[in-house]
């Protein structure tokens, strides 16, 4: 069966334009050189963490409060 699941990003664009992303409560950080490039690599970050978490057994956490942060869906199989 596959689930949604929807995490806001906490992104981070350094003096250089590289842009980090990372999901509070969950493993891992991410980064592209452009915006779009690291919202795909987001969208792949959260994928893993959730599956990790499902393969061990791990509660999956409640999403905190996007606060204006940008939404990103993934589709897991649980």
């Amino acid at each position: 069966m596959t689930r949604s699941y929807s995490f806001p990003a906490t992104v981070d664009v350094d003096a250089t334009g590289k842009v980090t992303v990372c999901f509070d409560g969950l493993p891992g950080a991410t980064w592209g050189q452009t915006y779009p490039e690291a919202m795909a690599n987001a969208k792949d970050l959260l994928e893993t963490s959730l599956e990790m978490l499902i393969e061990d057994g791990l509660p999956i956490p409640a999403p905190p409060p996007a606060a204006g942060r940008p939404m990103i869906e993934a589709e897991v199989e649980v």
